[in-house]
């Protein structure tokens, strides 16, 4: 018989997906960063952020989304 194997995910990964549960709606690239430096003292580039976020929805553990800009995300 055979079965499908589900995905493996890594160390930093679990971490961003930890942070993006605790955040829930207000889970964002600069938000994930600081609440993982908060909770494991890692200092990570947004672009390590992003990319494991595009990751994690090609594994189908999460769905993104473009909002409108807001001034806490940067915009006006």
């Amino acid at each position: 018989m055979w079965f499908k194997s589900r995905p493996v995910l890594g160390d930093f990964e679990q971490l961003v997906l930890l942070g993006v549960f605790r955040l829930g709606e207000g889970a964002y690239g600069a938000a994930i960063r600081q609440e993982i430096h908060a909770r494991s003292g890692r200092d990570v580039s947004i672009n390590a952020v992003y990319t494991t976020l595009d990751r994690l929805e090609d594994k189908g553990f999460l769905r993104s989304w473009a909002g409108e800009p807001t001034a806490q995300r940067g915009g006006n």
